[in-house]
Formats: C-alpha cells, sequence, structure tokens
C-alpha cells in the first residue's frame, strides 16, 4: 500500500511539475547569448546561427551590410563581419552597454573577422585595415 501510494504522489508530482512548467520558456541572459554569438562564435557560426535569429524577441538581427562601404571591396565579401558588427553595435546600444570600451571590442573582432576573410590576401588585409579604421574613427556616430 505504501509503495502505491509513493508512486501515485510521485507520479502526481511528476505531472503537476510538467503541467506549471508547461509553456514556460528557460530565462536567458540576453547579455550572456550577445557575448557569445559575438565573440566566442567563429565568424561562419555566427552566419549559421544569423540565418535562424534566435531570441529575435529580445535581440537585433537587422543590419545594413557594411552600409555606406562597398560589401565586396576589390572582390573580397565582407558582408559576413558587417552583419556581425552591426549585430554588436545594436545590441550593446539596446543593452545600454556601448561603452567605449566595447565599442574597441566590437570594432577589434569585425577587424578579426576581416581577416578571417581575407586569410591572408595582403590586398584584402589592406582593405580590411581601412574598414577597420573607418569604424573606429565614424564608428560611434
Amino acid at each position: 500500500m505504501r509503495r502505491t501510494l509513493r508512486g501515485a504522489v510521485g507520479s502526481t508530482a511528476v505531472a503537476a511539475a510538467l503541467f506549471v512548467g508547461a509553456g514556460t520558456a528557460p530565462a536567458v541572459d540576453v547579455q550572456e547569448v550577445t557575448d557569445e554569438y559575438l565573440f566566442e562564435l567563429s565568424l561562419s557560426q555566427f552566419g549559421t546561427t544569423r540565418a535562424t535569429a534566435p531570441y529575435a524577441d529580445v535581440l537585433d538581427w537587422s543590419s545594413d551590410a557594411c552600409s555606406w562601404s562597398p560589401d565586396r571591396p576589390l572582390g573580397y565579401d565582407f558582408t559576413p563581419a558587417c552583419h556581425r558588427h552591426d549585430f554588436g553595435y545594436r545590441n550593446y546600444k539596446k543593452q545600454s552597454r556601448f561603452t567605449e570600451a566595447n565599442r574597441k571590442a566590437i570594432d577589434d573582432n569585425f577587424y578579426s573577422d576581416m581577416k578571417t576573410v581575407c586569410a591572408g590576401r595582403w590586398q584584402c588585409d589592406g582593405a580590411a585595415w581601412t574598414y577597420y579604421q573607418a569604424v573606429r574613427q565614424f564608428g560611434a556616430s
């Protein structure tokens, strides 16, 4: 009898937990997720993640690519790097974390992403340096 009662109570507790938990999403630390996407994923992984736009209700996935600069200078496609750069700026601003130190970290990551695209090609590296200097000079405006 005890065993049956324990089993029934246990089953009821599990069912209640499932019912109460139904429809509630686990809490997400939006700043932590932003930092992971921005600084921990490879550029390729970021592109794949961006295509699915997770947490679209709290993260800004919009982008104008490389803004007023060509997306493909000298034929090198900086669009993925520009997408991640926009993601960083827009979400850090949205999260009230857009300090000069954080802006520099986002810009440095942008430069690293462009260098990944360049893969050691000196003309591309030169274009990446120019784009980096432009965002350092004008990116906060």
